[in-house]
């Protein structure tokens, strides 16, 4: 007979363990188990006993048996942890700056998110960043990561996985630019860069409008901006103006009414009234009408205040969309000596993209009146401040840093000075100083040109366009300030 072959394999055993529970007795205490106490002596009195202590004793009961279960525990399994490392908590940061950490568990896809928000709530930065580790083991992350601009203020940090995150706060320096011509300004959260330049006199003539002109000034720019030829309130720039300068070009009943005007501006920066019952002043004077007015608000800046709000400038009735908004600065120093103009294009959700997306009811309203549907916009853009870009904070922030030095700017504008005129009316421009000289071009009624030399007379004048062009034109039909005998003599 074959012996039986042990069956491979793995066999459960089962663990049993015996408890044997006794059944207990109570016996006397004082004598030893199974044998009776003694008896008193006689005559002896009786000495009390101590109260006999019940003790347990095993009895004939037989054993039990129990079945014992141990429960095994699984371990819990790691716990996610980042830690932000730098930029240490409360540090200064300029866009870009360095973000690293660490984390307890590399995620299985070795990223992790960032996202950064400023103290207004928006978000100005976010994306990915790789982690070096194993997946499941700890790692570590470094990264350049930039914020959008921003207005001085706490900067949040947050980094987070799929399985947990980390939070830092940081801080948002000002960005503040010092200009050599006086100037201070910081541009947090609307520009990177900023530069100025002395704009020429531009003489008056009424011509299509009053207040035509404009004194020799200095203009703020941003970034890359090229501006264009002459003054457009739809490009974003910052005017300082010598308001002494600016009376000085006009005369008579012009000149009492630019004063008058000046005078209820003033009045009004110290009244504040809350409801406006006209239009404000915007200056420098354009042929664009202001449609609308919304968010009002007047403003301090060191040396001077102003009112701030948003409106559509235009020469022709339309439905007004996201891009159709300018914000606009306009106040005085209290010393009287500038004015200042601010422009900036802004946009908002609150309007459609396009005409074609206006909802039936206001192009219908539109169609009706004008002056109501504007009203109408200006109310809603009214009710939702958040809804602006750049952010209506961080122009007023940036207006509210202001700071002009009267005197170095005042120096500077006169160092700039540069001859200038403008023609009286449609002027033609020849090769030579004289009428026996070719036509080689012409300049429109108010066209500012750059005085470059005379003839010995000095009845003509060797003139630069707007457009470039160099020629000869007569002294009779350009109006200038500058002493047209202090120009170099070209025979």
């Amino acid at each position: 007979m074959r012996p039986r072959q042990r069956r491979r394999g793995c066999s459960w055993r089962l663990v049993v363990a015996l408890i044997f529970v006794p059944a207990c007795a109570t016996t006397n205490a004082s004598a030893p188990p199974g044998h009776p106490s003694p008896p008193a002596a006689a005559g002896a009195p009786a000495t009390p006993q101590p109260a006999a202590q019940p003790t347990a004793t095993p009895t004939s009961a037989g054993p039990l048996a129990a079945l014992l279960i141990l429960p095994t525990e699984t371990p819990a399994p790691p716990r996610q942890k980042i830690v932000i490392e730098s930029p240490a908590r409360g540090a200064t940061v300029l866009s870009p700056f360095r973000l690293s950490g660490s984390v307890a568990l590399t995620p299985m896809d070795k990223t992790l998110r960032y996202r950064l928000t400023d103290a207004f709530g928006n978000v100005v930065g976010d994306g990915e960043i790789a982690v070096e580790g194993v997946p499941g083991g700890a790692g570590v992350f470094s990264a350049t990561v930039a914020y959008a601009m921003s207005p001085a203020s706490p900067l949040r940090i947050e980094v987070a996985a799929a399985d947990g995150a980390a939070e830092q706060t940081a801080q948002i320096p000002m960005l503040t630019v010092n200009l050599p011509q006086g100037v201070r300004l910081a541009i947090n959260g609307i520009a990177t860069q900023l530069r100025a330049d002395a704009v020429p006199r531009k003489p008056n003539i009424r011509f299509p409008i009053d207040w035509n002109g404009w004194p020799r000034h200095l203009r703020l720019l941003f970034d890359e901006d090229q501006p264009g030829a002459g003054f457009d309130p739809r490009q974003r720039q910052i005017l300082i103006l010598p308001l002494e300068d600016y009376h000085k070009l006009f005369r008579g009943a012009e000149a009492e009414s630019f004063g008058q005007a000046i005078r209820s501006f003033q009045a009004l920066l110290a009244e504040r009234p809350s409801q406006l019952k006209q239009d404000p002043m915007l200056l420098p004077a354009s042929d664009l009408s202001q449609a609308m007015r919304a968010q009002v608000r007047y403003l301090e800046f060191d040396g001077g205040s102003g009112m701030r709000f948003l409106t559509h400038l235009t020469q022709e009735l339309r439905p007004l969309t996201a891009s159709s908004l300018i914000y606009t600065f306009q106040g005085l120093t209290y010393d009287g000596r500038y004015y200042i103009a601010a422009y900036f294009p802004v946009t908002t959700t609150v309007l459609p993209a396009t005409p074609a997306e206006l909802p039936q009811s206001e192009r219908d309203e539109f169609k009706r009146d004008y002056f109501a549907y504007a009203e109408g916009i200006a109310q809603k853009l009214d009710a939702q401040p958040a809804s602006f870009t750049p952010a209506l904070a961080a122009l007023d922030a940036m207006i509210a840093s202001l700071q002009i030095d009267g005197d170095m700017l005042s120096q500077g504008l006169q160092s700039a000075d540069v001859p200038i005129g403008q023609a009286t009316e449609l002027l033609n421009i020849r090769s030579g100083p004289g009428t026996r000289f070719r036509i080689i071009g012409q300049l429109a009624p108010g066209e500012q040109v750059e005085l470059l030399t005379r003839n010995t007379e000095a009845s003509w004048l060797r003139i630069r366009s707007e457009s470039g062009v160099v020629g000869w034109v007569s002294r009779d039909y350009v109006d200038t300030a500058f002493d047209i005998r202090q120009l170099p003599t070209q025979p």
